[in-house]
């Protein structure tokens, strides 16, 4: 009986100091090496200043920590009244929800900002956020990519660009 006391008290006094836990960065967090995808921006950006929602799909890859390896994201960020001279200045601000679909098929939703670079950096985006629904929740976002306007578009009266291709510059990091 003393025994069985004694282990009890020890295991209650591990407990807090984390000596028992699960596996390793279960639900902790997850950093993912590489990410690379498209979007495409809803009306286009033309000479003419107009709300502007762009959808994105992303892959993600090198996945480490949570028990994840790989991801596929879908994006909606949402632009004030914006025109190709915005797109030019930089320092924009969007407001994203993006769902991430892990390689084990459980999902993270996160909702956050985004603010393109300015100067040197214009076609570079920065995102933050928390992830709010699933896999991770609770826990922050952080990444940031560039951007490069499809082959072949312009901005006039005329024409406008509906399409990026975006690459990260740093891991996508949920934790």
């Amino acid at each position: 009986m003393r025994s069985i006391a004694r282990l009890a008290i020890s295991v209650g006094l591990l407990i807090p100091m984390g000596i028992i836990a699960g596996p390793a960065g279960a639900a902790g967090g997850t950093s993912c090496k590489t990410s690379a995808g498209k979007a495409t921006i809803i009306p286009g950006l033309s000479s003419a200043q107009t709300v502007q929602t762009i959808a994105a799909t992303v892959t993600l890859s090198g996945c480490t920590g949570g028990g994840v390896s790989a991801g596929s994201g879908r994006a909606t960020v949402k632009l004030g009244a914006t025109d190709c001279t915005g797109l030019a200045k930089g320092g924009s601000k969007g407001a994203l929800t993006e769902t991430i679909t892990w390689n084990t098929r459980r999902t993270s939703t996160f909702t956050g900002t985004t603010l393109s670079g300015t100067g040197a950096k214009v076609l570079q985006v920065a995102i933050s956020g928390t992830v709010t629904v699933g896999l991770f929740k609770g826990s922050k976002v952080s990444t940031a990519f560039a951007y490069s306007v499809n082959a072949g578009q312009s901005c006039s009266k005329t024409s406008a660009i509906t399409g990026l291709s975006i690459k990260g510059l740093k891991p996508f990091v949920i934790g």
